[in-house]
C-alpha cells in the first residue's frame, strides 16, 4: 500500500487557463491585492497558458523548492515571483516544505503581445497546485474549487481572478452586484444573446516590453488627483455593464467599452509621474475603426489594456466584414494580429 509521501510523488497535473480582457478596468489596488474598484472582463479562448505541475523528492532545505520552466527554458525571474507566491500562501498547499515542485509553463501567444500573460499564468498555476492539494486531501472539485482558485490567482495577479470563469466575469465588491467580492471573481451568467460568442481581434501595435509595468501603474493611483472619482466611476460602470449585458444594449456597450479604455490611459497620463503608452498606430487604428463603424453601421468597438495594443471587439455575426476591414483597412497600423474570441474558461488537460 502506498504511503502519503509515495502518493505525492505520483502527482502530475496539467491545466490550461485563458487570459481575459477587461471591459471595465481595474486600476489601483490596496492591501493584499485588494482592488480599489470593481471590474468586469471577457474571458478569451485562444490566448492561454498551459501549466504542468509535478511533485518530487526534495534535494534542498529550502521551504519552497521550485523549478520553473517557461517554454522549455529556466525562467528564474518569474520563478522567484511564483516561489514567493507559494511561500506566502503555503497554508493552501499541504505539500509545500515536503516536496519539490516542478512547473513547466507555455503560452499560446507571443510574450509582450499585449495580452495579460501574468493573469493566465497565475490562473493556471493556482488551478494546478490547488488541484494537487484537493487530490491529496481527498476533496471533490465543485464550484467552491473555482472560487478558491480565483482567490489564490488574485494573490498572484489581480486580473487572474477573472480568468476562472467563462465569458464575462466580475471582480471587486460592488453594492449593486449580488455576491461580488474583493477576494474572488464571479461569473456573470445573465447575458443577452447579442453578447454571446463575442470576437476579439488583438492588433499588436508594439511588441516591445512596456516601459512602465502594470504594478508601477497601479501604485501611481495612490496619490492620483482623480483617484476617488475614478474608483466611483468604475464601480458605477461595472453595475451599468451588468445591466447592459442583460438587456442586449449594444450601443451602450460600445460607448462604455471605449470610454473605459480611454479613461484608463487618461489615468496614466494624469498621474503625478505621468507616462504615455499609446503609440501613433494605436491612435490611427482607433480613428479608422470609429469611422468604419459610422460608415457601415457595424457594431464594432475597441478597448485597450495597459499598453499600446488594440483589442477590436465585435459580434460573431459580423466576423467577415470586420476581419476584412482589419486585413485591408488597418494593416499598416499593426505588426501582427491575433484573432481570439469569448472562451469557456479553464480546462484540466489530464485526469
Amino acid at each position: 500500500m502506498e504511503t502519503d509521501k509515495e502518493l505525492m510523488n505520483n502527482v502530475k497535473v496539467t491545466w490550461r487557463c485563458p487570459s481575459n480582457i477587461a471591459i471595465v478596468k481595474y486600476w489601483g489596488k490596496k492591501g493584499n491585492q485588494i482592488p480599489c474598484n470593481s471590474s468586469l472582463s471577457l474571458t478569451l479562448s485562444n490566448s492561454f497558458t498551459e501549466v504542468e505541475a509535478e511533485l518530487s523528492d526534495k534535494t534542498s532545505d529550502e521551504v519552497v523548492q521550485l523549478s520553473y520552466f517557461f517554454e522549455g527554458a529556466v525562467n528564474e525571474k518569474f520563478g522567484q515571483r511564483v516561489a514567493k507566491f507559494l511561500f506566502d500562501n503555503r497554508e493552501y498547499f499541504p505539500f509545500i516544505g515536503e516536496k519539490a515542485i516542478t512547473i513547466n509553463s507555455s503560452n499560446s501567444f507571443p510574450h509582450s503581445a499585449g495580452i495579460a500573460s501574468s493573469a493566465s499564468a497565475f490562473g493556471a498555476i493556482s488551478l494546478a497546485l490547488l488541484d494537487i492539494a484537493y487530490s491529496l486531501q481527498g476533496k471533490e472539485k465543485d464550484a467552491t474549487f473555482y472560487t478558491e482558485a480565483s482567490n489564490l490567482a488574485r494573490l498572484g495577479s489581480g486580473s487572474a481572478s477573472r480568468s476562472m470563469y467563462p465569458a464575462f466575469a466580475q471582480w471587486g465588491e460592488n453594492d449593486q452586484i449580488q455576491n461580488s467580492s474583493n477576494e474572488h471573481a464571479i461569473e456573470i451568467k445573465d447575458v443577452h444573446p447579442v453578447f454571446q460568442n463575442m470576437k476579439d481581434a488583438i492588433l499588436i501595435i508594439e511588441d516591445e516590453p512596456k516601459k512602465v509595468s502594470s504594478s508601477v501603474g497601479h501604485s501611481l493611483m495612490n496619490n492620483h488627483p482623480y483617484a476617488e472619482n475614478r474608483f466611483k466611476q468604475a464601480n458605477e460602470r461595472t453595475a451599468e455593464l451588468v445591466e447592459i449585458l442583460k438587456t442586449g444594449n449594444m450601443e451602450a456597450f460600445i460607448h462604455l467599452c471605449e470610454s473605459e479604455a480611454l479613461t484608463l490611459h487618461a489615468m496614466m497620463m494624469t498621474s503625478m509621474d505621468y507616462y504615455l503608452l499609446v503609440k501613433p498606430g494605436t491612435i490611427t487604428a482607433i480613428e479608422r475603426l470609429m469611422e468604419f463603424r459610422k460608415e457601415n453601421n457595424i457594431p464594432v468597438c475597441f478597448t485597450l489594456d495597459a499598453g499600446p495594443n488594440v483589442h477590436v471587439l465585435y459580434p460573431k455575426a459580423y466576423e467577415a466584414q470586420v476581419e476584412e476591414f482589419i486585413h485591408n483597412g488597418l494593416r499598416d497600423t499593426y505588426k501582427k494580429v491575433i484573432f481570439d474570441q469569448e472562451g469557456a474558461g479553464p480546462t484540466k488537460l489530464n485526469s
